[in-house]
């Protein structure tokens, strides 16, 4: 793949992202998260949620018309761009049979099952964690907080645990805000700017100009979704000014490459200056 390469996610994409920053620190030169899900705790395990209502959503419809029908009319996709609820209905939307539905031919569900959809929002607990929150059966959940509220009968580990681990994220990093979002209150915002890049092996965070927050007004998570437009004037803004500072990093590594093989290889006339020189052994006294 030609570098850069510019890792662009949403909502919990954007956690994954920068996870595979902290894994792989130099692949990605830049990132863009969009409303990540990263904050001190996960999705409530219960009540009236996102995870609630997907379980519950339908999935089936007679036909592939009849299934776009039902979906425009549908209070949640009102705010969305009309070309990216046109993307949708194209892409997220199959025809039966499926493995779900062997039986129902020509009719139409969706692409990514509600099942895939729930098993993103939550992880089940109730084998591993009693009713009271006590761990029972911790290799079941070994990447679970002991200190966090949430434990049953869901949990979601990476939204808290990715968050302390922002300060060692070491590519720049625009975040396009919700200020409409739950996930992207004023605390949330300031707590991800403080923290991302600060740390031992990060960027050096905001202060140095690698991280910057754009907070998109009247708009809710669905960032990518309800203001399109916005999400692609500063994320193309933040690629120009960090495409020049990606260009500035391999004009020096090719004036390094240009070395022959033996220079590359060998200690320089710098290194044994500052190492010290020679070291001077004291002359053994005459008998």
């Amino acid at each position: 793949m030609p570098r850069p390469l510019v890792g662009v996610g949403h909502s919990y994409g954007s956690n994954v992202l920068v996870n595979l920053s902290l894994i792989h620190p130099r692949l990605l030169s830049t990132l863009v998260l969009m409303d990540p899900v990263i904050q001190p705790k996960a999705p409530a395990p219960q009540g009236p949620s996102p995870t609630q209502a997907s379980t519950f959503r339908r999935d089936l419809w007679p036909s592939r018309a009849e299934a776009e029908i039902s979906m425009r009319k549908s209070p949640f996709y009102k705010s969305w761009d009309p070309r990216v609820l046109d993307r949708w209905l194209e892409y997220g939307i199959r025809e039966t049979p499926t493995a779900l539905y062997p039986n129902e031919k020509g009719a139409a569900t969706l692409t990514t099952t509600k099942h895939q959809e729930c098993f993103i929002f939550l992880r089940p607990s109730w084998e591993a964690v009693s009713e009271e929150g006590h761990i029972e059966k911790r290799d079941l959940v070994p990447d679970m907080d002991p200190a966090s509220f949430d434990r049953f009968p869901f949990y979601r580990p990476e939204p808290p645990n990715t968050l302390r681990r922002l300060p060692e994220v070491r590519p720049s990093v625009l975040y396009i805000f919700g200020g409409d979002s739950p996930m992207s209150t004023p605390e949330a915002r300031q707590l991800k700017m403080e923290l991302t890049g600060t740390g031992v092996g990060g960027s050096g965070g905001a202060k140095l100009g690698m991280v910057k927050e754009v907070v998109l007004e009247g708009v809710g998570h669905l960032v990518a979704m309800e203001d399109s437009e916005q999400c692609a004037d500063a994320g193309a803004a933040w690629l120009g000014r960090q495409l020049k500072h990606y260009e500035a990093e391999q004009r020096t590594y090719l004036e390094w490459a240009k070395r022959s093989l033996a220079e590359k290889q060998t200690m320089s006339k710098e290194w044994e200056k500052r190492i010290g020189g020679p070291i001077v052994r004291p002359s053994k006294p005459k008998l």
